[in-house]
């Protein structure tokens, strides 16, 4: 004799009713709403009042009270299946509280046990109900937690005497795709409404939100590299192989209905970029879009002036003539022997500090952006420095300091030009046979102490860490460090004449003569022959 088993439902995974959900408040509004529309609902009334919760819809009420408890039968017809796969679940978000039902001239009085399997008598109600009524006992349903499910729920939502927001989820520029039942939009993150916003993960997010009649749920996607955007899938009713995952619905369910929804999000997002008809899209993805049968503009030039960056400090600016055509700048060679990172420091040096007949500028485009013609530059080469005599050295701050009586560089470009100029600041690496803890030479000439700031000189040293002192602290040691360095290059008797100099004028004007006396009395005689005399 042959066994046979058949699938059954456990009174165990009844008494789990409760879990089957999310457990949330916001989980027993989304089911309860749901089941409204399902049947047929435009209007749903809700109160909360002293711990009892009554929801009344206008749908088409009960026909089969039976089914009720019955878990996984929904008794909705086939065209509800397709659509939205119900899991014939929904009235057991409520467990396992004290319900009752009413519906026509019936009602029901669901306690506890009976969630387990405990039988419910049908009872008879003298007032018949159009539509359907629920009355439990729950924590407060509030207007604000309610009105951000049934915004876009299509139903008309009244919470105590307060009616809830009813919007639209997608415009009309919203593309229909039939096959997947959905419509996509895709929107720039600042056209959002607040209730758009509400349901995404973060502000730098490319989030994707779905919205399932009502409940919304997200996931993060990135078909493109533009931070910019989020795409809007609205669940239409139409026959779909897109499937939440039951019974809460709070994810996709990541199958082949889901790729396919991302594939369609992606031609979307690029549908979405032709339309601006501008672009900064890396090269790689300017061939997707074509692969995908959409035709785009070539991206608009990105670029910095300038070979190096920083956060603080920042390096010394490289000027870039306004009238000067991106395709008059240089970038540097991708091939990058020995000494590339110097040679980027002294290309940038040469732009910010040297003197052309012509002007040089190079400039950064990241290599994701080659195959765009605007990205086809002449390239920088050969970077050569010439260093003069040393005058005074000091370690400082992370480097080696030196000071120089002259300093030049000359790079070499791709359509065979040299650029060379004296300089104030250049950097080399230190032979490897003599560093001690330093990497890098950094030299200045003596024009360097009044033609450049601190943070130009301070950014090649090292610049601030951010394990240690605040930024105003460690500015003003390097300053310090700085001040010691130069008063021993150019001497202490040149030092302290520049540093009297530089504490007079702009203080005092129209002056002739200043004497200070060792008492500390000040006499300033000025141009016009008046004198003043200051005591302390």
């Amino acid at each position: 004799m042959h066994q046979t088993i058949c699938a059954k439902v456990s009174k165990r995974l009844l008494s789990k009713a409760d879990r089957l959900f999310t457990g949330t408040l916001d989980g027993r509004i989304i089911e309860i709403l749901q089941n409204a529309r399902r049947a047929g609902a435009t209007q749903v009334t809700i109160t909360s009042e002293k711990g009892l919760v009554t929801v009344r819809d206008n749908g088409s009420g009960i026909d089969d009270f039976s089914k009720l408890l019955d878990l996984g039968d929904s008794d909705w017809d086939d065209a509800m299946e397709k659509s939205e796969d119900p899991a014939g679940v929904g009235i057991f978000c409520l467990a396992p509280r004290e319900v009752t039902i009413y519906s026509g001239s019936r009602k029901v009085c669901i306690a506890e046990n009976a969630w387990t399997g405990e039988p419910v008598p049908i009872l008879e109600n003298t007032d018949s109900i159009k539509g359907t009524v629920l009355a439990f006992k729950d924590e407060p349903w509030k207007f604000e937690t309610v009105e951000k499910h049934a915004v876009f729920s299509g139903l008309t939502v009244t919470v105590d005497e307060q009616q809830c927001a009813k919007e639209q989820f997608c415009s009309e520029d919203a593309a229909d795709h039939p096959a997947l039942g959905c419509k996509i939009e895709v929107r720039l993150k600042k056209t959002l409404n607040k209730w758009h916003t509400h349901f995404r993960h973060g502000y730098y997010s490319n989030d994707v939100l779905v919205n399932f009649h009502g409940q919304v749920i997200s996931f993060t996607d990135s078909p493109v590299s533009y931070s910019e955007l989020t795409f809007l899938v609205d669940m239409t009713g139409e026959a779909t192989e897109i499937r939440l995952m039951l019974p809460a619905r709070t994810r996709l369910v990541e199958d082949k209905a889901f790729e396919e929804l991302k594939a369609a999000i992606e031609v979307e997002a690029y549908r979405f970029i032709q339309r601006r008809g501008s672009h900064k899209l890396p090269f790689k993805e300017y061939k997707r879009a074509e692969e995908l049968g959409v035709k785009l503009p070539e991206s608009e030039p990105v670029f910095d002036v300038g070979l190096l960056s920083g956060d603080t400090p920042e390096p010394i600016e490289v000027p870039m003539p306004e009238d000067l055509p991106l395709s008059k700048c240089y970038r540097m060679s991708n091939d990058c022997e020995d000494g590339c990172e110097t040679d980027e420091a002294n290309v940038h040096l040469l732009a910010a500090t040297g003197k052309f007949k012509e002007p040089f500028v190079p400039v950064s485009i990241s290599h994701s952006y080659d195959g765009y013609s605007w990205a086809d530059l002449p390239t920088i080469g050969k970077v050569d420095v010439t260093v003069g005599k040393e005058i005074g050295w000091k370690n400082i701050w992370n480097e080696m300091l030196i000071a120089v009586d002259s300093l030049q560089i000359a790079v070499h470009t791709s359509d065979n030009k040299v650029f060379e100029s004296d300089v104030l600041m250049a950097v080399l690496e230190q032979p490897a046979d003599k560093r001690i803890w330093n990497c890098m030479n950094v030299y200045v000439t003596l024009e360097a102490r009044t033609q450049l700031s601190s943070t130009d000189i301070w950014y090649h040293c090292g610049g601030w860490s951010d394990e240690g002192d605040t930024w105003d602290t460690q500015l003003y040691q390097f300053e310090e460090d700085l001040e010691q360095f130069w008063a021993a290059v150019i001497g202490p008797g040149e030092y302290l004449r520049s540093k009297i100099r530089q504490c007079l004028f702009g203080v005092v004007k129209d002056w002739q003569k200043i004497t200070i006396e060792a008492d500390e009395t000040i006499s300033i005689l000025y141009k016009d022959g008046t004198e003043k005399l200051f005591k302390s």
